[in-house]
């Protein structure tokens, strides 16, 4: 089934900004009508010669996804309007690139340089502490002192709020 891409709802071209080709994959799961939703912007002949594309994905891909979707858990996370999902996965894109420049510029160097999303999320994003502003500016940053990785992760946090953002 091909969904119109000018919907009286939404518009797909506005978010992506040029055109887009959006299919619906019906399945019966558990007697319950399941449904996947795919968004492209390149164009196929039909919706099978789009699926046969889809399944030749990378498995690095993938792995990024289960890496999203267990940090961020998005398993648990599904909206009821259509408007409402899209928001959500915007949102988590930041999120996600976010995570990944801190990983990049933070982490690096650390112990922690090799830990995947979820970890990073859970284990050290989630230490007890404080933020102090002054003036609208982060000021200060204290951790839980007895945390096992509160003192490398001041040293990471320093590093990376120390970095020249616009450039």
């Amino acid at each position: 089934m091909m969904l119109p891409v000018g919907s009286a709802q939404s518009n797909p071209r506005s978010i992506f900004g040029r055109p887009v080709q959006m299919m619906v994959k019906k399945r019966l799961q558990k007697k319950e009508w399941k449904h996947s939703y795919y968004v492209s912007t390149l164009a196929f002949s039909s919706k099978k010669a789009f699926m046969d594309r889809y399944n030749l994905r990378g498995a690095a891909e993938i792995e990024q996804f289960r890496e999203d979707k267990d940090g961020l858990h998005l398993s648990a996370r599904r909206k009821q309007r259509f408007e409402a999902q899209q928001a959500m996965i915007l949102s988590t894109d930041l999120v996600h690139n976010l995570l990944a420049d801190f990983r990049y510029r933070a982490l690096a160097n650390s112990q922690f340089e090799n830990w995947g999303l979820k970890r990073i999320v859970r284990d050290l994003l989630a230490i007890p502490g404080r933020l102090y502003f002054r003036q609208a500016q982060l000021n200060r940053i204290e951790l839980l002192a007895t945390h096992p990785y509160a003192e490398e992760m001041i040293i990471c946090f320093e590093k990376y709020c120390s970095r020249d953002f616009g450039h």
